[in-house]
């Protein structure tokens, strides 16, 4: 048969199934493409001449990527899903029968279903290379491996390491993936041919030695198997909200097949599957992701001469020592502008802690390690930055002080460096007018804690370049994170959408309830933290400073709860650094509620339910992302939603903040806001967009052209 995504070859009875997709950078596992693999098979069941098979892939950095996950989401009929895993396991099941020895060879990410085939051959080898990735990313797609992988991958790496990948959709490279029985060798890229051809002779030749499996002794017994799936639930309800499904629905597959025939675990995987693939969650996270991709895509095509690698960083507080372990990570070179000298071995101990997770899990050595704090080199007279490509000042929120720190580096700079900002609230065009040049100059908005963040906004002033935008994108990417477009105001996108929810957290505490309650309700819906565990985090003196930068920007919109300001300049109350916020943070990570707050309030007996504490939180972020998006403050309301999950762990199952709104309807938000105003002040005026969108019974996601013009 005439083969389109397949090139199969064979050398003296070693035969290569070389997989590359046509018209398509990468290899997905499409329709099309398993109804291919299925014709083929027809004849590799027949070839006699064939004594080993080799599974290998022609495309750069990819060996499978996963299923197509277009295909996926345009599925909406669960009986249909449920047909086509049927027709897709037995197509696998008929690889995995094949009379040879079959050998996949990955030298690139071998995601999702690209995985569920890999674990179809007998063995597995791959390159050390760092392009070699390994997941059953389905979890975050909200669904779960649906060809097989929740049944293969216990019987060959054993019960606890399979329930690790599956329920977190972790990656691994090669070294953890051999550690744990995934594959049978792994080697240098560049003795790949080589030790093919000696992995090949040792099964022609029989001398091939065969890994002992992973083996637990708790899984052998009915009743410590039972605790293993216990411990598995109970960390994912301390963890995974339950209306993210996927896991729950994947840990129940597995607990329930395990031990069955391949045959029965397979029928139970595909039917939860397809109920899975088609509820909402699953929907929003797959536009969640498409989403990312196109994020990834900004400014990539736009050109400029050299790229990010010496760096420097002015300011070593908690955001100060973040970007220097993060620049330490992924640049060549990082210079640190300090107040007094002695402040260099607060930093070298920051910096190695962040290190310590990569030592423990053995992603580095202390050698690694080392070479890359060798990187660091300190000053206190801003010397030494002739060569720095871009300079980053993260001091405090002090217009006037960092004003004066960009005129003092732009001296010492080369003129074709970029200076940006860390401020998270002060606007980027006021804080350029003292500069020379304006062009390369620009907000880089990290989040704390800055290791775990993926988000960065990136705000531009009136005055700068493509260039230096787009250097500034792909540096960030190098440094592994996701950068977004946000226009110049005070507060940029997350903060000025994010503050409110915490201020009105505060009002409602002021009303009667309580600190718990709360704060309980907002987890509940979903929230990664409540409120006032959110301000202990961010710091009470950080988060005040930028309450009040926007109420002089926005009003009495932005007025400050009271309770903000008293636990501040009363109680002197600064968070979580401190030891003390809203809650009490003692070192073992135990938090209990400071009872001082609760003294200092008036017993006011005006308690919300928990839907009003959603609803007044919810929907003054609703509101205040409506203005962001009428303002051209972010031009789509994909990349709006996409930053509120990735900025402030917005429930990613909800589809964003802006698709949630669409959810539960215009009008039902526009008038709860209006029932609000009228309770409680002007902070609640629906915004013009808003009314807009009713008027013309539109929705966020089908409204655009109500706000851009």
């Amino acid at each position: 048969m005439e083969a389109t995504h397949f090139n199969l070859s064979n050398d003296n009875g070693v035969a290569t199934l070389c997989f590359d997709m046509q018209n398509e950078k990468v290899n997905k596992l499409s329709f099309d493409v398993l109804k291919e693999l299925q014709k083929l098979l027809e004849s590799l069941k027949k070839d006699h001449s064939i004594k080993v098979l080799l599974l290998t892939s022609a495309k750069n950095n990819i060996f499978i990527a996963g299923a197509d996950i277009n295909e996926i989401k345009q599925m909406e009929d669960e009986d249909d899903i449920y047909n086509n895993l049927v027709s897709i396991d037995a197509t696998l099941n008929e690889f995995e029968q094949l009379p040879y020895p079959t050998v996949a060879v990955i030298n690139g990410a071998c995601m999702g279903g690209g995985l569920e085939l890999a674990l179809c051959c007998n063995y597995r080898i791959a390159t050390n290379a760092s392009k070699v990735k390994i997941a059953f990313p389905e979890i975050k797609l909200g669904i779960f491996p649906g060809f097989g992988g929740t049944q293969r991958a216990p019987k060959l790496i054993g019960l606890i390491n399979a329930l690790d990948l599956i329920l977190t959709g972790k990656t691994i490279d090669a070294k953890k993936a051999y550690r744990i029985g995934l594959i049978d060798k792994y080697f240098m890229e560049g003795h790949l041919e080589f030790k093919v051809k000696e992995f090949v002779n040792s099964i022609l030749n029989d001398t091939h030695k065969v890994r002992k499996k992973p083996f637990n002794f708790m899984e052998r017994f009915g009743f410590t198997r039972e605790y293993i799936f216990t411990k598995a639930k109970e960390n994912l309800t301390k963890k995974v909200h339950p209306n993210f499904k996927g896991p729950y629905a994947a840990l129940e597959v597995i607990h329930d097949s395990f031990g069955n025939s391949l045959k029965e675990g397979i029928e139970k995987e595909a039917r939860a599957f397809a109920a899975l693939a088609i509820t909402p969650e699953s929907k929003n996270l797959i536009d969640l992701f498409f989403i990312s991709e196109e994020i990834k895509k900004d400014f990539k095509g736009e050109k400029f001469d050299n790229r990010i690698e010496r760096t420097a960083v002015v300011g070593n507080g908690v955001m100060g020592k973040g970007i220097i372990w993060l620049f330490s990570k992924y640049a060549n070179d990082v210079r640190i502008k300090l107040r007094k000298m002695e402040q260099v071995e607060s930093i070298i101990s920051s910096t190695s802690k962040l290190y310590s997770f990569f030592i423990k899990t053995r992603k580095m050595t202390k050698k690694q390690v080392e070479f890359k704090l060798n990187r660091l080199s300190y000053t206190d007279q801003f010397n030494g930055l002739a060569l720095t490509d871009f300079a980053i000042e993260a001091i405090i929120e002090n217009s006037e002080q960092k004003i004066t720190t960009y005129k003092e580096l732009e001296a010492k700079l080369d003129s074709n460096a970029i200076i940006a900002t860390n401020t998270s609230s002060i606007s980027i065009n006021s804080l350029s007018q003292g500069l020379e040049h304006k062009d390369r100059f620009l907000g880089i908005h990290f989040f704390n804690p800055v290791n775990k963040m993926p988000l960065v906004e990136v705000i531009p002033s009136q005055y700068t370049s493509k260039e230096s935008i787009a250097k500034s994108f792909e540096f960030l990417r190098r440094c592994g994170k996701m950068p977004i477009l946000v226009g110049d105001c005070a507060g940029f996108l997350v903060n000025r959408v994010l503050i409110p929810y915490i201020n009105e957290a505060g009002f409602i505490l002021e009303d009667g309830n309580t600190i718990v309650s709360i704060d309980d309700t907002l987890k509940e819906f979903g929230m990664p933290m409540g409120a006032f565990t959110l301000a202990d985090e961010v710091g009470i003196d950080v988060g005040l400073k930028v309450a009040d930068i926007l109420y002089e920007s926005y009003g009495e919109r932005m007025k400050v709860s009271s309770v903000l300001r008293m636990v501040h300049d009363d109680l002197k109350l600064l968070g979580k650094k401190a030891g003390k916020g809203f809650y009490i943070h003692n070192k073992n990570g135990d938090t209990v509620v400071n009872l001082d707050i609760a003294k200092k309030l008036t017993n006011n007996t005006n308690i919300a339910t928990t839907k009003e504490i959603t609803n007044r939180a919810i929907f003054i972020m609703i509101n205040e992302a409506s203005r962001c998006l009428e303002e051209g403050i972010i031009k789509k309301v994909t990349h709006l939603d996409f930053a509120m999950i990735a900025g402030t762990g917005f429930p990613a199952f909800r589809g964003g903040l802006l698709k949630y709104a669409d959810d539960i309807g215009i009008d039902y938000i526009v008038n709860k806001l209006e029932t609000y105003k009228e309770l409680f002040g002007e902070r609640f005026t629906p915004s013009n967009l808003l009314y807009k969108l009713q008027q013309n019974k539109k929705t966020f996601y089908t409204g655009e052209e109500l706000w851009n013009h």
